[in-house]
């Protein structure tokens, strides 16, 4: 009768439990199912993103990316965490295992007749049942988190990615306006001796000299500005792409001029299997669900099983001959009765974290949705201003040519040549630096829509 009360109690306690708790990873529960149909700026359900860099063809953007992934600190820290997930993975898979020890011990006595040596061998092992599947759960969690941080990697080289080709594009830009700075100061210098010698001629003003000199002095200290944005953008794709502080980084102007090819964004939906960061969150909640199986589980009685197998002699090779072989075999059932609610507050806990799982889980599904709708109505508001200053570039070129002429004819004022200058000067800026958004805004839109690199 005694040899049935383990099993009889093991019997009892299990009927007690009830069911397991459910996972609660429904997408329905959390609203997914509300997403809309299609985008309201996209009017295809096509997706044609998936391998957006080479929708720049080019290969000097190219071999920045492969530089920066080679190189970059933070994308390295993050591999290692994926290595570290790797192991956390071993480890709980071995919980599943017994655990086997052997020992070997040695001494040597003096007892006032002889002295007497003492050899001893033992192994050893121990085992918890897995009764309610609390060892299997967290060895399942382990995965899910090895997933997770396999996603987070994903999604932390896609972002480096991005940045890479957004600060090439800065690069690019900044390269294109010093040229431009540095070109119309060439201009405003050549002015300026025309006007000089117009007045040393008694045809201008002095207030004329004086204009176009302060108008000189201006675009200089414009240039020393720009000098600045340009070693500082250089600086910081210098940064990702680990060659910091070398300053050995060449970007040629002509990124600016790269095809904007149309973009199929596609579906809603794809993004929760595209982009990594959705991903990243849903197995987050996966394994916060796994966690309040985990705690819960915790609360039941846990089933070690031991043993060991020892001898020992005087002389080190009669170790194991038999003669004083012994052995022992115990197992042990312990039940948590009371812990003034420690076990049922951490339950409480991995309940309320995963609740905060749902929650970002949702917030990251509606902002990435939010991210494209946004990138696909400012491509829309850049391509619209982009035209329209197209145009108003052409007409200040235009009003610049007409203004310097008359002025030289005596039939304008100088301050109709210098409003001329300044309305044509910010029509070109501003078109390298629209240009400069729509391909910052292409990269963060492709990568948005889950497209990979």
């Amino acid at each position: 009768m005694k040899f049935l009360l383990l099993p009889l109690s093991l019997l009892i306690l299990t009927a007690c439990v009830g069911p397991s708790p459910k996972p609660e990873a429904d997408l329905a529960k959390f609203g997914v199912d509300s997403l809309p149909d299609e985008y309201s700026r996209s009017a295809s359900n096509q997706f044609s993103a998936s391998e957006w860099l080479g929708s720049f063809k080019s290969a000097e953007l190219n071999r920045l990316v492969d530089r920066a992934i080679e190189t970059n600190r933070t994308l390295a820290q993050k591999a290692a965490a994926v290595r570290l997930a790797e192991q956390r993975v071993t480890i709980a898979e071995a919980t599943l295992w017994p655990s086997l020890g052997l020992s070997l011990s040695s001494q040597r006595a003096d007892t006032g007749i002889t002295p007497t040596n003492q050899f001893g061998l033992s192994l050893s092992a121990a085992y918890e049942v897995d009764l309610w599947g609390k060892l299997n759960t967290a060895q399942k969690q382990s995965q899910i988190d090895l997933a997770g941080q396999r996603a987070s990697y994903q999604e932390v080289k896609r972002t480096l990615v991005r940045d890479v080709v957004n600060a090439g594009f800065d690069v690019s830009s900044a390269t294109q306006l010093l040229v431009l700075l540095n070109q119309r100061y060439t201009n405003l210098n050549e002015s300026l001796d025309v006007i000089e010698r117009g007045y040393r001629s008694g045809l201008n003003d002095a207030l004329d000299v004086y204009l176009s000199r302060n108008t000189l002095e201006l675009e200089r200290a414009g240039i020393a500005n720009q000098q600045q944005v340009h070693f500082e953008s250089l600086t910081r794709l210098e940064l990702l792409t680990g060659d910091y502080p070398a300053a050995k980084l060449v970007i040629s102007a002509g990124l600016q001029s790269l095809p904007l090819d149309p973009v199929e964004a596609g579906i809603p939906a794809g993004l929760l299997q595209r982009r990594p960061d959705v991903q990243q969150a849903w197995l987050e909640m996966l394994s916060a669900d796994a966690g309040v199986a985990i705690a819960h589980r915790n609360r039941f009685p846990a089933l070690n099983l031991s043993g060991s197998l020892s001898d020992s002699s005087q002389a080190l090779d009669e170790l194991l001959d038999g003669g004083s072989l012994a052995w022992r075999v115990a197992a042990s059932l312990i039940q948590p009765l009371f812990q003034g609610g420690r076990l049922n507050a951490l339950e409480e806990q991995a309940r309320i974290r995963l609740e905060q799982k749902e929650k970002r889980y949702l917030d990251v599904v509606f902002n990435a949705l939010a991210e494209v709708e946004n990138a696909l109505n400012r491509g829309q508001a850049l391509s619209a201003r982009y035209e329209a200053f197209v145009r108003a570039e052409k007409n200040a070129g235009t009003a610049l040519e007409l203004a310097f002429d008359q002025y030289q004819r005596g039939l304008a004022p100088y301050t109709t040549v210098l409003e001329s200058q300044r309305r044509a000067f910010d029509a070109q800026t501003t078109l390298i630096q629209l240009r400069n958004q729509q391909l910052k805004n292409r990269a963060n839109l492709l990568l948005a829509l889950g497209g990979d690199y």
